[in-house]
């Protein structure tokens, strides 16, 4: 009995102590940190009910301008409707923007020009150039007035072209009229085995096309050049075209016993069938009439050079070197 009567008494004491403890709680009041918590938590609330009344009125906004620019819209297209269907003339809600320009200097123009176009500005400006390269190229080339082959083996000879040259423009007009006078000589020797050593030197193919054009009309051979070419068959008849003249054979017109080789340099003996000779106009490559206007000039050169060849001889020396071959012939 006496355990249960102390039991309660420390009971109720604990009770009366905890009660004094709340109570005292209850006067000191919240902490601090509590009371900036709250503080927080209602700012927080606050701004967050802010922007909901922000974004409701943003919404709001955006719906009556999304309604606002759909309703424009459909005004726009039933006055457009009225407009094609003729209803209406003008419209006073559509109407036609024109862009404006912006306004440029000239330099600017200019500028905003080559930016522009200035890919087919570099293809124009080759295109010109290599046409004006032409141009130039065929304006200022020399073109031959006459074209001479010379078809003997004489290597010396074959040396002098530049000398063959100038003998011959001597004699020649300018035939094409672009106030110059060009001789064109075509070395093609003639040799014992020009068909078998066409793969290396070329001078078989050379001679039959040049052959088969009509270009080169005058020729200047010796008996081997003129067995190879059938002379009997494509050159003229010498002695038809200068009779009563001792140099005149048929197959040419020999230069032995004049002073051809005083006249263009040539230090060696000269053979004694080197001769010069004209194709006979025939059906080439070209027309005949080109061919017979080249066998016309080269005609009148051969005259000339048969008139100043007359009456000559051949040098002292060649002629003693002759008369001791005839003596031991």
């Amino acid at each position: 009995m006496q355990k249960e009567e102390k039991h309660k008494v420390e009971n109720t004491q604990s009770e009366e102590t905890s009660a004094k403890n709340e109570k005292h709680k209850k006067k000191k009041g919240k902490s601090l940190l509590e009371t900036m918590r709250e503080i927080d938590e209602k700012e927080a609330q606050q701004e967050v009910e802010r922007e909901e009344r922000l974004q409701e009125q943003i919404a709001k906004k955006e719906q009556k301008e999304r309604e606002a620019y759909e309703k424009k819209i459909q005004q726009d297209r039933i006055e457009l409707i009225r407009l094609k269907q003729g209803v209406i003339e003008e419209s006073e809600t559509i109407h036609e923007e024109k862009e404006e320009k912006p306004k440029l200097s000239f330099w600017k123009r200019i500028s905003n020009f080559f930016y522009h176009s200035k890919w087919w500005l570099w293809i124009t400006v080759f295109i010109v150039a290599i046409f004006g390269f032409l141009a130039y190229d065929y304006i200022t080339k020399v073109r031959q007035d006459m074209i001479v082959m010379v078809l003997t083996d004489d290597s010396d000879l074959q040396l002098m072209s530049e000398e063959l040259e100038t003998y011959f423009e001597q004699f020649t007009d300018d035939e094409n009229g672009d106030g110059k006078i060009q001789v064109d000589i075509y070395m093609i020797p003639v040799t014992d085995d020009i068909a078998t050593m066409d793969y290396y030197t070329g001078n078989a193919t050379k001679l039959s096309t040049q052959m088969m054009l009509g270009d080169a009309v005058m020729v200047l051979t010796d008996a081997k050049a003129n067995e190879y070419i059938i002379a009997d068959e494509t050159l003229e008849n010498m002695e038809d075209l200068y009779p009563n003249n001792s140099n005149a054979r048929e197959q040419g017109y020999y230069l032995r016993h004049t002073d051809f080789a005083t006249q263009i340099g040539y230090e060696g003996k000269v053979d004694r069938d080197l001769s010069l000779g004209l194709r006979t106009v025939t059906k080439t490559y070209d027309s005949v009439e080109d061919m017979q206007k080249n066998y016309d000039i080269a005609k009148k050169v051969l005259d000339r050079i048969v008139e100043s060849l007359q009456g000559t001889e051949e040098p002292e020396d060649v002629t003693e070197t002759t008369e001791s071959e005839t003596e031991a012939e």
